[in-house]
């Protein structure tokens, strides 16, 4: 799939903006796939957008659990990469890879896994994830919480806790509780919040952003050349043309510099992992791996 030309600014500096969707305004739609979700679970919703069926989540599976990033990594790690949907949930829930106790806690844990990374190859962002999965391992905890934080509006909101602590500074679950609270404390009661608080930093502390168990510090997180393609791809899903693949929330999670745009295409590009063009003052990204996919 190739991205449309984009200029390139004489300063290339852009901004980093809010946490919110790129795509917040576009008219939004229950996906059919998840009809059959439990009344309490919230649902999906996509949007039309760059000639694919883009998935922004208004799950809030964070306000109880985890993003569950060791339980990927071994669910991944158990089922081929070309393995179809339906072997992701007999991996959980009847070989019980996971090693949890009761069927209930199967069925749980693969609805909440199911959630935030759908395990299904006809989803463009699972499709491009499992591509990336095996180049960089070390990566892994990135990519993840990259899908993670496109799927759950909650964890989206308690990055705002996050995104701007120095390097060494503290992070308490109090923090990340204001965050989700800023955006949805109307909605959620007191109790909740504060679960969200609690879970949001274990989820950011899995993807590399906090340390620590009780008290947790802000840590520097490695954008490396896989996990800069695949914000990229997801940024053109969302509908971003040129640098503008890397103008976005995505880029956040990163860690990117205002100014690194550029560069960091081009590492992702002499890695083989997107192509890039520049010409002048035009950028051309595109993403041919995934060209029959979105």
């Amino acid at each position: 799939m190739k991205a449309r030309m984009s200029e390139v600014p004489a300063e290339i500096e852009p901004a980093m903006k809010p946490i919110v969707s790129p795509i917040r305004n576009a008219p939004l739609r229950v996906c059919d796939a998840m009809r059959d979700r439990k009344e309490d679970d919230r649902e999906m919703t996509s949007s039309h957008v760059a000639e694919s069926d883009f998935t922004l989540g208004t799950l809030r599976t964070t306000a109880s659990h985890t993003i569950g990033i060791p339980h990927l990594m071994e669910l991944l790690r158990e089922v081929p990469s070309d393995a179809p949907a339906g072997q992701y949930r007999q991996a959980v829930v009847e070989d019980n890879v996971l090693g949890r106790p009761t069927l209930a806690g199967r069925q749980r844990s693969f609805r909440h896994l199911r959630e935030l990374y759908f395990l299904d190859l006809g989803r463009a962002e699972f499709t491009a994830l499992r591509y990336f999965w095996d180049i960089d391992p070390a990566s892994r905890p990135l990519l993840a919480g990259l899908l993670a934080f496109t799927r759950d509006e909650v964890l989206r909101a308690s990055f705002a806790a996050v995104a701007d602590l120095p390097v060494g500074s503290g992070a308490t679950s109090a923090d990340l509780t204001a965050a989700v609270a800023a955006q949805f404390g109307n909605e959620m009661s007191e109790s909740t919040l504060g679960k969200t608080g609690r879970n949001t930093g274990a989820c950011w502390t899995q993807t590399g952003h906090l340390a620590g168990r009780a008290k947790k510090v802000r840590t520097e997180v490695e954008a490396r050349p896989v996990a800069i393609a695949y914000a990229a791809y997801l940024g053109h899903l969302a509908g971003g043309r040129g640098l503008g693949v890397l103008d976005n929330p995505w880029s956040q999670i990163l860690g990117l510099a205002p100014g690194r745009t550029l560069e960091a295409l081009r590492d992702a590009h002499t890695q083989g992992l997107l192509d890039l063009l520049v010409a002048g003052n035009v950028a051309d990204v595109s993403f041919p791996t995934f060209g029959g996919i979105a």
